[in-house]
């Protein structure tokens, strides 16, 4: 998706600033639509300069409105993994 593009699906969200933030940083670390990103809340909100309650606050109305899909993980163990958010 180009720039153009993500720009007009965003200015028609019905989200904060803060969440078309989050959800640029996300599309460029991902590489573009349909791609996945593992990182923790915290890392997100240490690399975007933002509270890590911002972060994950921003994460859940991102969902709510269909952009992204947030997917627990867990390692064999049953450890709890970074969550991974897939861009829809």
């Amino acid at each position: 998706m180009n720039d153009l593009a993500r720009y007009k699906l965003l200015a028609k969200a019905k989200v904060p600033p803060a969440a078309k933030l989050l959800y640029n940083y996300l599309m460029d670390r991902a590489g573009g639509r349909h791609s996945c990103v593992l990182l923790s809340g915290k890392k997100l909100a240490l690399e975007m300069g933002v509270s890590p309650s911002t972060v994950r606050r921003n994460l859940y109305r991102l969902q709510r409105i269909g952009l992204l899909r947030i997917t627990a993980r867990y390692s064999e163990e049953g450890i709890r993994l970074t969550n991974q958010i897939t861009l829809l």
